[in-house]
């Protein structure tokens, strides 16, 4: 008990010594002080936070943001200095870039391309469809990609007390700044990127429109006195092989191709980043995932 209280303790002490969002870490291969910045998307609190560890960064060398060229590219082209879009659109790495242009420190992009991405979700998806028909080894794939990837995105305890934490991102600014975020990123991602986007909006709502309404005939039918037990049979295997693989084959998706596989890359970018630069540098990361599993590869 007294061991447990010492831990707690150690580890309160450990959160007030940081700023909230953040956590600073010696990278092993380059040997110089890496802060993992966890951003709220578009959110007004996260936006000052990047700018301000950036602006205040003692030797910095490099700021790394999370995002590849083409987005980034397109990123500048919607948010030009000066523009509307930057007005209504402002981010928390065009601010990290601006104060990392007024210091005259370069920036690396760190995330995977975008390119990249597409073809990898699709390999996993086809891979995960196959794996399921394969009770045996594709089923214990399956399940060791899910258990490392959940451990690498939330388990803490191997990295000695110095990881963000939820808890980080409970504070009332930050919360009350989740409603521009919420707003926000997926007006962003439309004007980014607007007919893959909108593309998965329409599908997304054709497919619940199209379950709703065959729902509704099942029970007309049933409420008419009509045999309805081939739709109920239907509409109800439809929604158990979505109800068991949806999360199955998202989560993998999830955890190994958006999450573990972008960290490792998140984390070779930044060791190089602090290799050329000979200096620290200033990562700016969208989520408390990516700050604990690219900690994880420094």
């Amino acid at each position: 008990m007294a061991r447990a209280c010492t831990a707690l303790l150690l580890l309160s002490a450990a959160s007030a010594l940081r700023q909230p969002q953040t956590v600073t870490l010696r990278d092993v291969h380059s040997k110089r002080d890496v802060t993992l910045v966890g951003a709220m998307h578009y959110n007004p609190v996260s936006i000052a936070l990047a700018e301000r560890c950036v602006e205040e960064q003692e030797g910095l060398g490099a700021v790394v943001v999370e995002s590849c060229e083409s987005r980034w590219r397109r990123t500048q082209e919607v948010s030009p200095p000066g523009s509307i879009g930057r007005v209504l659109l402002p981010s928390e790495m065009l601010a990290a870039a601006e104060a990392a242009e007024e210091r005259g420190v370069p920036i690396s992009l760190g995330d995977t391309d975008v390119g990249e991405l597409g073809p990898r979700l699709k390999e996993l998806l086809i891979a995960s469809l196959m794996d399921l028909l394969s009770p045996g080894e594709g089923w214990r794939r399956i399940g060791d990609d899910l258990r490392r990837g959940a451990k690498l995105a939330f388990d803490t305890s191997d990295l000695d007390g110095d990881a963000l934490e939820f808890s980080d991102f409970l504070k009332p600014d930050l919360l009350l700044g989740f409603v521009t975020s919420l707003l926000a990123y997926p007006a962003a991602a439309l004007v980014k990127a607007p007919i893959p986007v909108g593309g998965l909006l329409l599908g997304s709502a054709f497919g619940a429109h199209y379950l709703e309404q065959a729902a509704r005939e099942a029970d007309a039918l049933a409420a008419a006195g009509g045999d309805s037990s081939a739709s109920y049979l239907l509409l109800s295997g439809v929604l158990i092989v979505l109800d068991i693989l949806f999360p199955i084959v998202f989560g993998r998706l999830l955890l190994v191709a958006m999450l573990e596989e972008r960290n490792v890359r998140l984390a070779r970018s930044i060791t190089e980043a602090a290799d050329r630069s000979r200096g620290n540098v200033v990562a700016i990361c969208v989520e408390i995932n990516q700050c604990v599993g690219c900690k994880s590869f420094l």
